[in-house]
């Protein structure tokens, strides 16, 4: 159902609910408003919607019955009342328990899709989907965007020599810290292994430089401790910026040849690519 579609839906079922009330004095009729309440959590499915359209449902009920038949609403009516409006109470619990989480699987299973376990950012498969957004986008409102990779100098020694729940702790370590230093709109990626991509939307090749050497200095300072013992931790990067009408796969790579330069010359250092020429700091 669309999205317009459900709400119309929605409005349609709770003027049904109310005309058919308003005609035929009988409690039990009252249960057709769990179709509109039900629609509602399947919108939206919290427990904030579902409480509020509880509570507001058996409202409606109480004050619908005194306005349609306060004039023969007897002892004996009011009691049926309580019992249909507890009812439902119950059944749209029910129903709302298993809808939302049914939701929360939903969304734990497109986050698993989409994210790295073990740091909790995000994955190549995202950073596809979203740079096939972000591109036309990008050059329709004619902004820069810039491209940050690096990873880990020397990542295998670290596995080897302290082992691989170090190197585990080494990677979500770093990445909690380079987290607490992007924008909120940035894109931060674990590509895989050792090897990370930051895309800095709306952000020039310069400022996209000066991120870059603020990250390296961040995590050669960062104290990187395991059983009691320092892991010094550096990263090599290599930054460029998107060039109008580059294909996905060329803007990578343009990112991996400035990270291939900063490795090869030392590491530890920030290596950008801007058309055809390398530049280090």
């Amino acid at each position: 159902m669309g999205g317009k579609s459900i709400y119309v839906f929605i409005f349609t079922s709770l003027i049904v609910t109310l005309v058919i009330n308003y005609y035929f004095s009988l409690p039990s009729l009252w249960m057709l408003l769990l179709i509109p309440a039900v629609a509602i959590v399947f919108l939206s499915p919290t427990w904030k919607t579902t409480i509020v359209v509880g509570i507001l449902g058996f409202i409606l009920i109480i004050l619908s019955e005194f306005l349609f038949h306060q004039r023969h609403l007897l002892y004996q009516d009011i009691v049926y009342l309580i019992m249909t409006g507890i009812l439902e109470w119950i059944i749209f619990m029910v129903i709302a328990f298993f809808q939302i989480k049914t939701a929360r699987v939903v969304i734990k299973l497109g986050n698993f899709a989409l994210t790295d376990p073990l740091t909790g950012i995000y994955n190549r498969r995202y950073l596809e989907l979203y740079m096939e957004k972000i591109i036309p986008l990008s050059e329709k409102k004619e902004q820069t965007m810039t491209l940050i990779m690096f990873d880990i100098d020397h990542f295998k020694k670290i596995n080897d020599t302290y082992g691989h729940h170090a190197g585990d702790m080494v990677l979500q370590k770093m990445v909690r810290v380079i987290k607490r230093a992007i924008r909120h709109n940035d894109v931060f990626v674990r590509i895989g292994g050792e090897e990370f991509v930051i895309l800095l939307p709306n952000c020039s090749l310069e400022h996209g430089i000066k991120f870059a050497e603020r990250i390296r200095k961040t995590v050669e300072n960062t104290k990187f401790i395991y059983k009691g013992i320092r892991i010094f931790v550096t990263v090599s990067i290599g930054v460029t910026e998107y060039t109008e009408g580059q294909d996905l796969e060329k803007f990578f790579e343009k990112a991996d040849q400035a990270l291939y330069q900063a490795k090869e010359t030392g590491r530890n250092k920030v290596v950008w690519l801007d058309n055809t020429m390398a530049f280090q700091n």
